[in-house]
């Protein structure tokens, strides 16, 4: 299927992810280092913490609210909101003066509006799609957000703290496109069916007693603890790890001996995230063609081995080069067990309950991402090697889950789907 035989409400929604996904990641991803230079690292850990709790307030808000009143008022309420958080935050990086904690408070409803509109999007996306186009229209949403991270990374990595008030500001203005062109076209596409008033009343305790049924189920309890762990280590690149990165290399190396370019840790930043983009977004399917043939539990382990190894590497190095060839490691491993993980997930989701299974395993990855603010408070006690220790550490009970998980998969999914 081709792009332009999906619905055009479609194609718009993936143009704008693709803008919007390339202005953002310009200056979300050193946000945190910015912090940490203006406050200290203890500071903005609990900064980047508070940041995180608003983004998962706003997808419950957001997310009850859609069902209720539609979805394009909750979108453009929040991209509204959005483009008012970025033009605030330029102005608190203007040549006029920096104010980190006004840049926080402007950011809190930037990521409050962006929590509410990311579950409405993607409810947007099922409501005007059929089962047979969701593949494809997924599949160019992974691309296209993967494009946008890589060109936007790369973009900051380099103008971000010398051109601070005009990203952004350039930020703003794509969230005030982005409002107008939803405005104009996109139409509504979901007319919410009215409440009884009993439904109201024990809605809370409805919704409470569903999530836990879910954790009652222990395989995707342990399930969820150990993809915890994994998108734990992988924040810590523009988090932990970007601040040592930047403070270690803080003056211009050579990238490699054979060239005469220079770059520092900032840059450098960039370029390792750039590099996993690209890695996962070119050779995805070259990967999955080559070990289509191996057994699904050893290309899982194997590619989470491969992956905390990188990470763990690249939280101790600062030689250019091997934090290069690291990263290459990662993101081959990501490239093996992202398909095997996302098919276990998939097998143990009774079809009646998918939608509390996933909004939960969601708000498990929100906490992964989480940790890396608790990574910047100890960072400021610990030294770096304890910090890696604790990454290995990660990587090795994550590793003895899914092991432990492949083994039994079959009996526990079977007993699951008997509980429920």
């Amino acid at each position: 299927m081709f792009f332009k035989s999906l619905n055009p409400t479609i194609q718009i929604r993936l143009f704008l992810l693709f803008i919007s996904t390339m202005s953002t990641m310009t200056v979300l991803p050193y946000l945190i280092i910015y912090l940490s230079d203006q406050v200290g690292n203890v500071i903005a850990g609990i900064l980047f913490l508070a940041v995180m709790f608003v983004n998962v307030l706003g997808s419950i808000l957001g997310g009850y609210l859609s069902d209720r009143i539609g979805r394009k008022k909750i979108i453009l309420l929040s991209e509204f909101i959005i483009f008012i958080g970025f033009i605030g935050a330029a102005f608190a990086n203007s040549p006029g003066g920096t104010f980190p904690y006004v840049t926080f408070i402007f950011f809190l409803f930037i990521q409050f509006s962006t929590g509410a509109a990311n579950p409405v999007y993607q409810a947007l996306i099922i409501d005007i799609s059929t089962p047979e186009e969701r593949r494809v229209v997924y599949t160019y949403s992974y691309w296209i957000r993967n494009l946008g991270i890589a060109i936007g990374s790369l973009i900051g990595a380099f103008l971000f703290f010398d051109y601070i008030f005009l990203l952004f500001l350039g930020v703003s203005v794509i969230a005030l496109c982005t409002f107008f062109i939803t405005f104009l076209f996109i139409q509504e596409t979901y007319t919410p069916v009215k409440e009884k008033k009993e439904e109201k009343k024990h809605m809370f305790f409805l919704m409470l007693r569903s999530y836990t049924k879910v954790l009652s189920h222990r395989f995707f309890t342990v399930f969820s603890i150990a993809s915890l762990l994994i998108v734990s280590v992988e924040e810590q690149l523009t988090n932990y790890i970007g601040v040592r990165i930047t403070n270690v290399i803080n003056e211009p190396v050579q990238l490699v001996s054979f060239l005469s370019l220079e770059i520092n840790g900032f840059n450098l930043l960039g370029i390792l995230k750039t590099e996993n983009t690209i890695l996962v977004v070119v050779f995805t399917m070259l990967i999955t063609q080559v070990i289509r043939t191996w057994n699904d539990r050893y290309v899982l382990l194997i590619g989470l081995l491969l992956f905390f190894s990188g990470y763990t590497i690249i939280s101790i190095s600062t030689t250019p080069y091997i934090l290069i060839i690291a990263m290459l490691i990662a993101s081959i491993g990501e490239m093996m067990y992202i398909p095997v993980k996302e098919t276990m997930l998939s097998k143990m989701v009774p079809d009646h309950a998918r939608s509390t299974y996933m909004a939960l395993y969601s708000i498990t990855v929100i906490l992964g991402v989480s940790t890396a603010g608790i990574f910047m408070i100890i960072s400021s006690w610990l030294p770096p090697l304890a910090l890696t220790s604790l990454i290995g550490f990660m990587g090795a009970v994550c590793i003895v889950l899914f092991f432990n998980l492949t083994r039994i998969e079959k009996s526990i999914i079977k007993q699951n789907k008997k509980a429920m």
